[in-house]
C-alpha cells in the first residue's frame, strides 16, 4: 500500500472539504458525518472540482456544474455517466492518510470494460472516448476495447455484419498509420466503437445457433444459398472447432458473396474487412466475426434478382475466358478499349463480355473503375433532394461510391482466387449501369481534379479525423471510400487522377442525411392504394 500524509483532521473537520495534492493527482477529502471520503476532484465528465459538490444524507455527492452524482462508498455514478475513483483513508497523529496504491492493470481493465459496456449500450459518444482516453493512459492496448465491442454486439446485429464492422477495419487502418500521435488513434477508435453503439442501439439479442456441424465448404456454400442461417452458423462452429479459420473458409465466403449483386456489393466489402479484422484483433474476433458475417450473408438481398439486373445471369453465363494474362493491372494493357454505351445496365453487361475475350481482367478493371469514377463526377446532385417520386428511383452520394469501394474488394479478392474476376466485374458494370439514370448533364470533372495529390492527402486524412457528420453511416462511407481509392492508386497509378477527382468532388459536396418529406411522400403513395 501507499499510504501518502494528506491533510490534518482538525483542518478538514472545519473545512468539510479540502483537496490535497500529490503530483498531477488532485484528490477531493470530504468529511461528513463523521467518515472521511477521498475522491479524484476532478468530476469525470468535465472536470469541474468535486470538493465543490453537495453531499446528501446517503452519502451521495452532486456535481454543481452538471448534477452528476457518486456514490461516496464506492465512486458509482449514480445520475449522469463515468465513474469515479474513490481511495481508503485512515486518521494517525493528526492526520488523514491517504491510499494512493494504483490499481492493478487487471482490475484497471475489469473496470473500463464494465464502464465500456454501459457507454456502447447508451451510444454515449464522450464516455466512449474518455474510457479509450483511460484506456491509453493506464498504458493499456485501447484496440482491446474493439475485440470487447465486436464480442458486445455480434449477437445484437438481426441481420449480421454492418457498416460498423467494415468501417472499423478502416478505422483501425487509420489507427495504425499514427502510432506517434495518440489523439489521433483515439479518435479513430471512438468512431469505430460510436458506429457499433449507432447499430445495436435498443436491439435485443439474437443468439447464433449453438449446435456444431461437420465443416465441409459446400455445405457451408448451400446453407448460405438456402438462406439457412443456423446451420450456416452451426457450420461455421464446427470449422473452428476442428482448427479452420477465416482463411480456410475465405474462397467459400467470397463465392458466397459474388453468388448474386448481394446487397450492392456490401457482401464482399465485408468478407475483406473481416479478414482484415480477424488478422489484426486475433483470434478472440474470430468467431464473432464470421458468425455475423454468414448471418450477413444468409439475410442480405440478391439484387439480381430484381428485374433490372435481369440479365446478370445471362451475362455470366455467356462469359467467355479472358485474353492474353498481363503483368501490370496497366490501362495500357488494352489502350483502345472502346467507351461503354451510356444506356443502359444490359448494354454495360454486354460490353464488359464482349471485351472479355481480348482483354485481361486487370484491363477491364481498371476501365470500368475510371467509368465509375467519372460517374462520380457526373451526379446530379439535385436527385438526392427530391421528394416525390419513387423508391426505386431514390439516389444519394453513397450509392456512388459504392462502385468505388466494391471495385476495390473485387481487386483485392480476385487477387487471391482469380475465378472471381467474371462475377466481380460484371457486378461492377451493374453500378455503373444503375447510375446511369442519375447523372447529369454538365460535367464539372475540371473544378475537382487534384493538381497536388501529397497535399490533398493531407487535407483528407485530416477531415476523416474531424469530419462533423452525425451520422455514422455518412462518415463511414467518407472513410471507407478515402482508404479505398488510396489503395487503388496506389495499386495502379494510371487510375489516379479519375479516382482522386471523384472523391474530391464527393468529400467537398453537401451530405442530405434525412428526408422527412420523401419518406411521408413514398408511404403515402404505397399505403394510400389500398384507400
Amino acid at each position: 500500500m501507499n499510504w501518502t500524509k494528506a491533510v490534518k483532521v482538525e483542518d478538514l473537520q472545519k473545512k468539510k472539504a479540502m483537496v490535497f495534492r500529490s503530483g498531477a493527482k488532485q484528490i477531493a477529502l470530504l468529511q461528513h458525518e463523521g467518515r472521511t471520503f477521498a475522491l479524484d476532484n476532478r468530476c469525470p465528465h468535465e472536470g469541474y472540482p468535486l470538493s465543490q459538490g453537495s453531499v446528501d444524507e446517503s452519502c451521495i455527492l452532486t456535481c454543481q456544474w452538471h448534477n452528476w452524482k457518486f456514490d461516496l462508498s464506492n465512486g458509482e455514478n449514480v445520475l449522469g455517466g463515468d465513474n469515479v475513483r474513490t481511495y481508503a483513508t485512515r486518521e494517525e497523529e493528526g492526520y488523514i492518510w491517504v491510499d494512493l496504491s494504483p490499481l492493478s492493470p487487471e482490475v484497471v481493465l475489469r473496470q473500463i470494460l464494465k464502464a465500456l459496456r454501459k457507454a456502447l449500450h447508451e451510444r454515449d459518444y464522450g464516455r466512449l472516448a474518455r474510457e479509450l482516453v483511460r484506456l491509453h493512459f493506464h498504458k493499456l492496448d485501447p484496440t482491446r476495447a474493439l475485440v470487447f465491442a465486436i464480442e458486445w454486439s455480434a449477437s445484437q446485429l438481426e441481420f449480421g455484419t454492418t457498416h460498423a464492422y467494415a468501417g472499423m477495419a478502416d478505422w483501425l487502418a487509420l489507427y495504425d498509420e499514427h502510432p506517434e500521435d495518440p489523439e489521433l488513434q483515439l479518435t479513430a477508435l471512438t468512431e469505430a466503437l460510436d458506429h457499433i453503439a449507432f447499430d445495436v442501439i435498443r436491439h435485443e439479442e439474437f443468439p447464433y445457433a449453438e449446435e456444431s456441424l461437420p465443416y465441409t465448404s459446400q455445405a457451408l456454400a448451400d446453407a448460405i444459398e438456402q438462406e439457412d442461417e443456423s446451420r450456416a452458423a452451426s457450420l461455421v462452429r464446427g470449422a473452428l472447432a476442428t482448427g479452420l479459420g477465416f482463411e480456410d473458409l475465405e474462397r467459400t465466403l467470397t463465392s458466397a458473396a459474388l453468388k448474386h449483386y448481394n446487397d450492392f456489393g456490401h457482401s464482399l466489402i465485408y468478407v475483406v474487412k473481416t479478414g482484415y479484422l480477424i488478422r489484426r484483433l486475433g483470434q478472440a474476433v474470430e468467431a464473432p466475426l464470421l458468425l455475423s458475417l454468414v448471418r450477413h450473408l444468409c439475410y442480405t438481398t440478391r439484387e439480381d434478382l430484381i428485374p433490372d439486373f435481369a440479365s446478370y445471369a445471362p451475362s455470366l453465363e455467356a462469359f467467355p475466358e479472358f485474353g492474353p494474362a498481363s503483368n501490370t493491372t496497366r490501362s495500357t494493357d488494352k489502350p483502345n478499349l472502346p467507351p461503354i454505351p451510356k444506356k443502359s445496365i444490359k448494354q454495360a453487361l454486354k460490353w464488359v463480355v464482349e471485351q472479355a475475350s481480348e482483354t485481361s481482367p486487370e484491363a477491364l478493371y481498371v476501365h470500368l473503375t475510371k467509368a465509375n469514377a467519372a460517374n462520380m463526377l457526373n451526379f446530379d446532385r439535385s436527385k438526392e433532394r427530391l421528394i416525390h417520386q419513387h423508391p426505386k428511383d431514390n439516389t444519394g452520394w453513397l450509392d456512388f461510391t459504392h462502385a468505388l469501394t466494391f471495385a476495390n474488394a473485387v481487386r483485392v479478392q480476385s487477387a487471391k482466387f482469380p475465378e472471381f474476376w467474371k462475377p466481380g466485374l460484371l457486378q461492377i458494370a451493374c453500378f455503373f449501369g444503375r447510375n446511369l439514370p442519375h447523372l447529369g448533364t454538365e460535367t464539372e470533372a475540371d473544378a475537382w481534379q487534384v493538381s497536388n495529390p501529397e497535399e490533398f492527402w493531407n487535407e483528407t486524412i485530416a477531415h476523416l479525423f474531424d469530419h462533423g457528420l452525425g451520422l455514422p453511416i455518412f462518415a463511414v462511407h467518407h472513410v471507407k471510400t478515402s482508404l479505398a481509392v488510396r489503395e487503388e492508386v496506389q495499386h495502379e497509378p494510371d487510375l489516379e487522377p479519375h479516382l482522386l477527382a471523384a472523391l474530391n468532388r464527393f468529400l467537398h459536396s453537401p451530405l442530405k442525411q434525412k428526408h422527412p418529406r420523401r419518406a411521408v411522400s413514398q408511404g403515402m403513395d404505397l399505403v394510400g392504394k389500398d384507400f
